[in-house]
């Protein structure tokens, strides 16, 4: 809300550049927070609508990238291409977010570049595409102007490591396990300064740090607290998250009933969210 008024205080002084930047990173803050999707799709269609009327091309081209993945998230990006309202924007046609990529390449805007690379890094991650999401966070270079998507790229390229660490031998893990300790401290200093926002992904990569280092009972109840911090915090996306890899975990140690238990909560959270194609994603799990 403060972003949104804040957007609304600087249009009022004719400040367009600042007023869209408050705007783009409210529909960001939408996402990671867990609002409802739809509620988010909704924001970044007015959003898009409000900037191609101000034809303000730079800022545009950000929240069409970042409105594809919450589509994807609900699974009706193939029915409604947000794109579609930026024709006549640009001399450049841009049709779709690889076209976006080309054009911020051939300009040099590496900021669109880069949001690009962690849209897909967080969709991959999401969508369990663990090898794309490896390269998409190896790609993606952190910055001093996105301190935000530079927090969020350690949690999934975290996330991402502890997973390969596991499923690798010790001589391929070495560096999974470096990168996923890397996210894990950065997110010990986070949490110090912010318990409500970050102390839920700490919790998380703990546990899946113990997953990975055969420390059952501590990664046990590592999960159990991310989960409950994600609940307490109103994070439904990643309580959601939280209890689908509980679930991974008492799959692989061959407690079926808990496990159907932690898929079915992840569910439950994941519909709640509006992340439908993520909740379809698991009835293949």
């Amino acid at each position: 809300d403060t972003l949104r008024n804040t957007h609304q205080d600087l249009l009022m002084v004719g400040d367009v550049q600042e007023a869209f930047d408050a705007s783009f990173n409210h529909c960001r803050q939408m996402l990671f927070v867990g609002i409802d999707l739809a509620a988010v799709d909704k924001r970044c269609t007015s959003t898009t609508l409000e900037m191609t009327k101000h034809t303000h091309v730079h800022q545009c081209l950000y929240n069409l990238s970042h409105h594809l993945v919450v589509l994807k998230l609900i699974g009706n990006h193939s029915t409604k291409n947000p794109f579609e309202a930026f024709k006549g924007v640009s001399n450049e046609e841009i049709r779709d977010e690889d076209d976006l990529l080309k054009h911020a390449v051939s300009t040099g805007e590496f900021g669109v570049v880069q949001v690009i690379r962690f849209n897909r890094l967080f969709l991959a991650y999401w969508f369990k595409r663990y090898k794309e999401a490896a390269e998409m966070a190896a790609l993606y270079k952190p910055r001093t102007r996105m301190p935000l998507i530079d927090i969020y790229h350690a949690f999934y390229e975290g996330l991402t490591a502890f997973h390969f660490a596991r499923k690798l031998s010790q001589d391929d893990s070495e560096k999974w396990f470096q990168l996923g300790g890397k996210s894990l401290s950065c997110f010990k200093t986070w949490a110090v300064h912010s318990t409500w926002n970050w102390s839920n992904k700490l919790l998380l990569l703990e546990a899946e740090y113990h997953f990975s280092i055969g420390e059952m009972e501590k990664a046990e109840e590592k999960y159990y607290l991310a989960i409950k911090s994600a609940r307490q915090h109103r994070f439904v996306h990643e309580e959601g998250l939280a209890n689908e890899l509980f679930f991974v975990f008492h799959a692989s140690n061959g407690n079926a009933e808990e496990a159907s238990y932690r898929i079915s909560q992840a569910r439950v959270c994941y519909e709640r969210w509006g992340a439908f194609a993520i909740a379809e994603r698991l009835n293949t799990s």
